[in-house]
């Protein structure tokens, strides 16, 4: 078994117990890998209550599509949940690396510039992938049954927490990241991402009151 896998199974009361930790990992960036598959999680099962209902049969490939998307999207959080881990770890370790040449010091700084760009990479796909959670909450909140409404506005809601944290944790790595143009180029996509992400979930948010208000 892989260490990426031991990490992905073991129980939520030990995963809490090593983010309490005195210990940079597991810390946000896993935390919010974590909250965006639970939003998908979510996503799923606002479609499992609702596929096979009465009044919902013409909506079933909809739904079933949805259902696929939100399952990948879940997988895929779960995964970077140990994939930040890794590459902050990384980062830690660059750093220990030794300094009292100058050859040693060269070496240094570039491992830890190359840890800093790869650190980056987990959490900006988890601010993407929690982007495209955010959207299939929208759909749940649109064709899924009204009964479940509440629980895809607590999806939207993890997603937005997901996205947010994970361009948090981007920018925490580019601003000791000496490659600026890669750095910007990163910054505008994070911006792309937060606009994007604010509006869909004022929307969500909007739409679900006022179908909260019609029951």
């Amino acid at each position: 078994m892989s260490p990426d896998k031991e990490k992905e199974e073991i129980t939520l009361s030990q995963f809490l117990e090593a983010v309490a930790a005195p210990s940079p990992t597991p810390g946000g960036g896993s935390v919010s890998a974590l909250a965006g598959s639970l939003a998908a999680a979510l996503v799923e099962m606002v479609i499992n209550l609702t596929t096979g209902k009465k009044g919902f049969e013409e909506k079933e490939p909809e739904l079933q599509k949805i259902r696929v998307e939100a399952r990948s999207c879940r997988e895929a959080l779960t995964g970077a949940i140990s994939q930040d881990s890794l590459a902050y770890e990384a980062v830690m370790k660059a750093y220990l690396l030794p300094k009292k040449t100058e050859e040693e010091k060269k070496k240094r700084k570039e491992a830890i510039q190359q840890a800093l760009k790869r650190a980056a990479d987990p959490p900006l796909f988890t601010a993407a992938e929690s982007l495209k959670v955010m959207q299939l909450c929208r759909e749940a909140v649109e064709k899924g049954n009204p009964n479940t409404v509440s629980d895809a506005a607590v999806g939207a809601l993890l997603a937005d927490a997901a996205l947010a944290g994970g361009i948090f944790n981007v920018l925490v790595n580019l601003s000791a990241l000496e490659d600026k143009h890669s750095a910007e180029r990163m910054k505008k996509e994070l911006q792309r991402l937060g606009a994007e992400g604010e509006s869909i979930k004022k929307a969500i948010l909007a739409r679900v009151k006022e179908k909260i208000d019609r029951q």
